[in-house]
């Protein structure tokens, strides 16, 4: 589980890049999309500290809270967007779950 766990984090890391790479330069609510693309960054690295660093205080906590915080993120776009439109991005779908396993993840006592 702990190899999923790491893999998870790196996913979302590496998706958390690209989204911040490709957004689109004309369009006027590109912050929006940057700053979303920063917050999955910001959870990503949450869970590399809490994989890794073990003993720093209330690191536990912090990624739940930002774990949790991306999910229901993501459940309301996939909730807003649709179930077609859901379908039609799977990167969204994708997203969702690996937020998911994190804070499924975030959950366990640490071993």
């Amino acid at each position: 589980m702990k190899i999923f766990d790491r893999l998870c984090a790196v996913a979302i890391f590496v998706i958390a890049i690209i989204d911040c790479l490709l957004v689109p330069k004309t369009y006027t609510g590109r912050i929006w999309i940057f700053g979303t693309g920063l917050a999955l960054l910001f959870t990503a690295m949450f869970n590399w500290l809490r994989i890794h660093a073990r003993d720093v205080r209330n690191v536990r906590l912090f990624c739940l809270t930002a774990n949790v915080t991306m999910t229901v993120l993501a459940a309301s776009l996939i909730a807003s967007i649709g179930r077609a439109r859901a379908l039609a991005n799977p990167q969204v779908l994708f997203i969702g779950f690996l937020l998911l396993a994190e804070t499924i993840f975030s959950l366990r006592k640490n071993p």
